[in-house]
């Protein structure tokens, strides 16, 4: 016996709801990691590249954004020798 009353539709408008949050959270969460990025790159431009990548981790790892070793690497090459940074 299949439900076609309010109650089906109600079930999936806050299934649809709900993805639609998600992903829209994702994208903040995305955008926000860039503004970050953007903003270390400006104060740690010329810097030790060991030091970059220091900070560059523990500032990505609170915001929940998990990089390889190689990438941090490479971005922190990047904002040592001052050239625009972008997340992967």
């Amino acid at each position: 016996m299949a439900t076609t009353g309010p109650a089906s539709t109600y079930r999936r408008t806050t299934v649809s709801r709900g993805a639609n949050t998600a992903q829209l959270i994702k994208q903040q969460r995305r955008r926000y990691a860039g503004t970050v990025l953007h903003s270390l790159a400006r104060t740690q431009r010329g810097r030790p590249t060991p030091q970059v990548e220091r900070v560059l981790r523990e500032a990505l790892k609170s915001l929940g954004v998990r990089l390889s070793p190689t990438w941090l690497r490479h971005i922190a090459c990047e904002i040592t020798a001052g050239r625009p940074v972008e997340l992967p």
